[in-house]
C-alpha cells in the first residue's frame, strides 16, 4: 500500500480537491483506494457519500474507523485527506505513516503566510529532513492569467522543494464534486484541459512507488 498525504494548514487551499480527483483518476485504472478522511468537514466523506454506483470504486475510511476493515480490503493506495491547522505531534504521525506528502497552496496571501510557516516545520521533521519521505507542491485553483499566480511563482520560487504543477481554477471541478465525481470519471471532451495539469502529479507519484517496490524487492 502507498499512502499520500494532502495537508495544508488552511482550510480552502485545495486539499480535498486534490485528494478526491487523485482517487478518482487511480480508482479510474483499475486500482483499490481508499480516502481516509481526517478532516472535521469531511468533504471527502461527503464526495463519497454522493458518487453514483457504476463509477469507478473508491473507499472512504474515518479516524474511528478499523483499520483491520482497512488491511482487509487490501488497498493499493492510502490517500489521507489531514485535517486543516494539522501541526505538531499529529502532523509528525502523520508524515510518518505516509510515504509522500502533496501541499496544495492557492493563490492568497493569507495562504502563502500559513503555508510558509507549515512548509518549515514539514521540513524539519526528521523523515523529510532526512528524505525518507518525499514532499511537493502543488498550485491551487490557479488561473496562469493573474497576477496572483505571478504572485504564487514568486512564493513559491525559493523554496527547495519539488513545484509539480498549477492544477487550474476550473468550475469543472464544482460540478464534479457535487455529483461525487473526479474530472477523470468525466468525458474528453469536457475535461481534457483539466487533465493536462495532472500528468507532473502522476508521473511524480509513480516514479515513487517504482523506487518503493525496488527498496521492497531488495
Amino acid at each position: 500500500m502507498f499512502t499520500i498525504l494532502v495537508a495544508n494548514p488552511k482550510g480552502g487551499a485545495g486539499k480535498t480537491t486534490i485528494a478526491t480527483n487523485l482517487a478518482g483518476y487511480l480508482a479510474g485504472k483499475h486500482q483499490r483506494v481508499v480516502i481516509l478522511d481526517m478532516d472535521r468537514q469531511r468533504s471527502s466523506a461527503r464526495w463519497l457519500s454522493r458518487r453514483p454506483r457504476g463509477f469507478p470504486e473508491v473507499r472512504g475510511a474515518l479516524p474511528d474507523t478499523d483499520r483491520q476493515i482497512i488491511r482487509d480490503y487490501a488497498p493499493q493506495w492510502l490517500i489521507v485527506d489531514a485535517p486543516a491547522g494539522v501541526h505538531g505531534a499529529e502532523l509528525a504521525s502523520l508524515v510518518k505513516s505516509a510515504d509522500a506528502v502533496l501541499v496544495p497552496v492557492s493563490t492568497s496571501t493569507f495562504d502563502f503566510e500559513a503555508t510558509a510557516d507549515f512548509l518549515a516545520e514539514l521540513s524539519a521533521l526528521k523523515p523529510v529532513k532526512e528524505g525518507r519521505r518525499a514532499l511537493a507542491i502543488v498550485g491551487s485553483k490557479v488561473d496562469s492569467r493573474t497576477v496572483a499566480a505571478a504572485d504564487l511563482d514568486a512564493f513559491l520560487a525559493p523554496l527547495s522543494l519539488d513545484v509539480l504543477t498549477h492544477v487550474r481554477d476550473s468550475q469543472l471541478y464544482v460540478h464534479a464534486a457535487r455529483e461525487g465525481l473526479s474530472i477523470f470519471d468525466q468525458p474528453r471532451s469536457r475535461a481534457e484541459d483539466a487533465w493536462a495539469d495532472w500528468p507532473p502529479i502522476l508521473h511524480w507519484l509513480q516514479g515513487l512507488v517504482t523506487t518503493k517496490s525496488g527498496k521492497t524487492a531488495h
